[in-house]
């Protein structure tokens, strides 16, 4: 039996099978936050369960993989979440911008997933990027104005 860290969210969910450190108790705690505070909101915004591609990942299994280094995903304050074709990723995007504890948002074009976190935000809105051809970087101009068209707060 695995724990829950949510109604909806399990922590079996966060962990790749690759991955053989268990999140300890701090980021287990982040894990319920960021499952509670902001992946429940986002489910119920989407109007369905969410996929978690990515959840947490130890500095070693992250540096293996690429990951950003630093990543939110090493604290347990991140997750990466299957959405489908990039509309569906501006409009859940868009969703959680617009929920106050979502301090963080990826869009990873043509990838068919988005990241968010709860890093802290910033003058009320989340912090924005993209990764585009492997690298990370602001929002294009094409992504900001589909955001901005879907009701996002950028």
């Amino acid at each position: 039996m695995t724990e829950q860290l949510s109604e909806h969210f399990s922590l079996s969910e966060f962990l790749a099978a690759a991955d053989p450190v268990q999140p300890g108790p701090a980021q287990l705690a982040n894990l319920k936050q960021l499952c509670q505070s902001v992946l429940e909101p986002l489910r119920a915004a989407v109007g369905k369960p969410l996929k978690i591609t990515s959840g947490y990942r130890s500095a070693a299994y992250n540096e293996k993989i690429g990951g950003a280094p630093g990543s939110q995903h090493t604290q347990g304050i991140a997750a990466d979440i299957a959405i489908g074709d990039d509309a569906a990723c501006i409009a859940a995007a868009a969703a959680a911008s617009r929920i106050a504890a979502c301090g963080g948002i990826g869009l990873y074009p043509g990838r068919g997933f988005i990241h968010v976190d709860i890093r802290g935000r910033v003058a009320r809105k989340a912090t924005w990027w993209c990764q585009v051809n492997g690298k990370y970087q602001p929002l294009t101009a094409t992504l900001r104005a589909a955001l901005v068209k879907a009701g996002a707060k950028v």
